[in-house]
């Protein structure tokens, strides 16, 4: 784990480096921007709500399915293996260099690239951040009520599996598209039954985690964009004169 967030550092310091002569704003302010978004943007507002009742809605069957995953488990091992190890290591530790490497092949320019690292990185964090606070704060126990390390209460609720590889298949379709998002978002899917399957997480855990990484990285995008259109070349046409400026 302290190598995971050594490397991510790494990451994190390059990007800024790289790309604060080109960019306007500080990164702080950039990360409060995103901040900002996840809460006062009306779609992402739409979709806390959304997740929110979907919580809700899953609560009835908690006990239900976690019965139903001791007895006679929810998929194959092997699967739930594979989902397992997806949330737990290989999501994190292989979105910052795929999007380098992509963006390598296809001939990005270096600044894009950068944003679209910086972007990535970010989002994720925040999501791995909230997701600790907020199990912390619910200190919710886990299915199998065993005790886990550090946390006073239970650390079941949101799941952080299904918050970080539900995060980084949003990652993926927002930079790569609908098709590209579908693959990821199909192994988040599975990676979120295999926590159920362990009887690790509740299915409210995971729709929780779920809603809670795809909501945080469309914050983050919402603000990127924005931000992007916000410093921008625009020529002003009126009678007589032709105005070229910046518009912030």
């Amino acid at each position: 784990m302290i190598g995971l967030k050594a490397i991510l550092v790494v990451v994190l310091l390059i990007s800024v480096a790289a790309g604060q002569e080109e960019k306007p704003r500080s990164y702080p302010q950039r990360v409060a921007n995103g901040l900002r978004a996840t809460v006062t943007s009306p779609a992402i507002r739409w979709h806390w709500a959304a997740t929110g009742l979907g919580v809700l809605l899953s609560l009835p069957l908690d006990d239900q399915i976690s019965e139903r995953a001791v007895e006679h488990g929810l998929m194959p091992q092997s699967l739930a293996d594979i989902g397992y190890e997806w949330g737990g290591k290989w999501a994190a530790l292989t979105i910052l260099p795929g999007i380098y490497l992509t963006e390598n092949i296809r001939g990005t320019s270096r600044e894009t690239t950068f944003q679209r690292l910086e972007f990535a990185f970010t989002s994720l964090a925040v999501v791995g951040i909230t997701t600790e606070l907020l199990k912390y704060a619910v200190g919710r126990p886990r299915p199998d009520r065993e005790a886990r390390t550090s946390f006073p209460y239970g650390p079941s609720f949101p799941s952080g599996h299904a918050s970080a590889t539900f995060g980084v298949a949003e990652v993926v379709r927002t930079l790569y598209g609908n098709h590209a998002g579908a693959v990821l978002y199909g192994i988040a899917l599975v990676t979120g039954i295999s926590r159920m399957h362990e009887n690790d997480h509740y299915l409210s855990d995971v729709v929780g985690g779920a809603g809670l990484g795809i909501g945080l990285v469309r914050g983050f995008d919402l603000a990127q964009r924005h931000g992007d259109a916000a410093n921008t070349l625009q020529v002003d046409v009126v009678p007589g004169k032709v105005i070229i400026g910046i518009r912030f």
